[in-house]
């Protein structure tokens, strides 16, 4: 008989073992053996019906499993009258069965590896405890303890139905960081969220883990190297606890929002700023003096109001403190803040700034490229691809003259620099988009605005204290050296709120929906700046 007969029977044995068997990867190894048997039939005998003799094996390999499956789930559960060997005969009733089966090798995935490992030699590899003992370089008394012990925390956790969970996604930003560092790669994935989640409020085990989320110890196991590396989880002993604040949104909801009466003085004293020294911002040697202080407003109120927030920080004695140095070899905290859904957008008014120099980083000997941001305006091609990043690791800023772009764009490069709003055609020529300054030019530029109203200072200093006390209240007490950090983060939306107002008033532009906003964007020569 044509062994290549039996292919037609591939899909509808598949079928027969995915309906009847809970977890896939067993019912595809039952599908693999009921073919292996077939074709071993088909070389050894004569075959009269191969539909007949196909479909008995397939009943015979699939009551053997269940047969099998029952000896060892009994065996584990250590009581007799927890599950009755299924008939073989009757497919239904081995089907029900095995749903119960299916729950025991669940929990058996939440034990930690020291107790999981000796349980599947001992009872599915049928390994003595000697044998064991031998492996695991363990006395005996040991193995048989953690045997024990492995079957009482499976029947405890089934009886008290933990594992019965209603899954849902956790929808966190991990974008964004307060050095240089990369959250998004180590907590982007469903499951490196859980852990961590799991181990925020104080530290616990991997089994403690596994109970808490659902998620089998070996999966826990495997992701936890990973997050210890990039210093998202710490390890102490066998615990772990995750190394970063979650702002949630039910904390969120706990802070006083901005008070509307700081947001007003403070949007009252850049619009009489702005018109005030309107003029004698064009007469700076600056390019972009020209631009008008509806753009150019953009980098002031960042700028005074960052600076601002960190000087009454400093005078409260909340300093940020130093960058820690990661292992992956970048410093800095995760900022991780609850989102509303999966789109995974933060507020609106979350404000910040990025910073690229000639190599592609932070820190330039030529000149960097600043971006002000607020979240509601972002656009990452502002940064990233053909962005900031990409024009100073080409040095375009660098090389340009009172505006006019000196590096040969090829149609892609300037296409692209048009459509992100960072050059301008001009005749043959292209032109930088954004304002270029000296340090000392920019110091004199930005010191025009300064805020010396100490009544307005006061009102921000009460909202700090406030705003501190209130991350007091729900940060774990081992992460309170990050929560000035967070203090500054959070303060910043400042930043968003009095722009908002000020384009509301007309003082600033108002964003086109069809460019980017690219008036936060500014260049400075020389050394990195601090402090912007």
């Amino acid at each position: 008989m044509d062994q290549n007969e039996i292919l037609k029977y591939v899909e509808p044995i598949l079928r027969f073992c995915k309906k009847r068997l809970n977890n896939n990867h067993d019912a595809e190894d039952l599908a693999g053996d009921i073919i292996l048997h077939a074709l071993l039939g088909m070389k050894k005998y004569e075959i009269e019906s191969l539909d007949a003799w196909v479909w008995r094996i397939a009943h015979n390999r699939y009551a053997r499993f269940i047969d099998a499956q029952s000896k060892h789930i009994m065996i584990l559960s250590g009581d007799e009258s927890m599950f009755d060997i299924a008939d073989p005969i009757n497919i239904e009733a081995e089907t029900e069965e095995n749903d119960k089966y299916q729950m025991v090798f669940q929990y058996l995935h939440t034990l930690a590896s020291e107790y999981k490992n000796i349980f599947v030699d001992y009872y599915l590899g049928e390994k003595s405890v000697r044998s064991l003992s031998a492996k695991y370089s363990l006395p005996e008394t040991t193995i048989k303890w953690r045997l024990n012990e492995g079957r009482r925390k499976i029947k405890d956790r089934i009886g008290e139905n933990k594992m019965d969970k209603i899954y849902k996604r956790i929808n966190w930003n991990t974008e964004t960081c307060n050095g240089n560092a990369e959250p998004n790669r180590y907590l982007h994935s469903q499951i490196a969220r859980a852990i961590c989640l799991a181990a925020y409020e104080k530290p616990v085990t991997v089994e403690e883990i596994s109970v808490a989320t659902g998620i089998p110890t070996m999966y826990i196991e495997d992701e936890l190297p990973r997050l210890e590396y990039g210093d998202a989880i710490k390890k102490t002993g066998n615990k772990y606890a995750t190394d970063f604040i979650i702002f949630s949104l039910e904390n969120n909801s706990k802070l006083e929002n901005v008070s509307s009466r700081l947001v007003k003085k403070l949007a009252d004293h850049f619009e009489k700023g702005f018109n005030e020294k309107a003029d004698s911002v064009e007469k700076l040697d600056f390019y972009g003096n020209d631009f008008g202080m509806k753009r150019l407003g953009y980098i002031v109120v960042p700028f005074i109001l960052r600076n601002l927030v960190r000087k009454v920080k400093t005078e409260l004695r909340f300093e940020d403190g130093a960058y820690p140095v990661r292992k992956d070899g970048g410093y800095g905290w995760f900022i991780v803040a609850e989102t509303e859904n999966e789109c995974e957008k933060v507020d609106d008014y979350n404000a910040g700034c990025n910073v690229a120099g000639d190599d592609s980083g932070s820190v330039s000997t030529k000149g960097s490229l600043y971006y002000y941001w607020v979240d509601k305006y972002i656009r990452s091609c502002i940064y990233h691809g053909f962005g900031t990043r990409w024009l100073c690791a080409e040095s375009i800023p660098q090389n340009s003259e009172n505006g006019f772009v000196k590096t040969e764009l090829n149609d892609e490069a300037a296409a692209h620099l048009i459509s992100n709003g960072l050059i301008i055609k001009n005749g043959n020529s292209y032109k930088l988009n954004f304002a270029c300054f000296t340090k000392e030019v920019f110091d004199e530029f930005v010191s025009m605005f300064d805020i010396k109203d100490k009544e307005l200072t006061a009102v921000l200093s009460e909202w700090i204290k406030e705003l501190r006390k209130g991350f007091v209240s729900f940060v774990p007490k081992r992460l309170d050296p990050q929560i000035n950090q967070w203090v500054s983060c959070y303060a910043n939306r400042l930043v968003g709120f009095v722009s908002e107002e000020l384009i509301r008033r007309g003082t600033l532009e108002t964003p086109k929906n069809e460019s980017p906003l690219t008036d936060g964007v500014f260049y400075i020569e020389g050394e990195y700046v601090k402090n912007i």
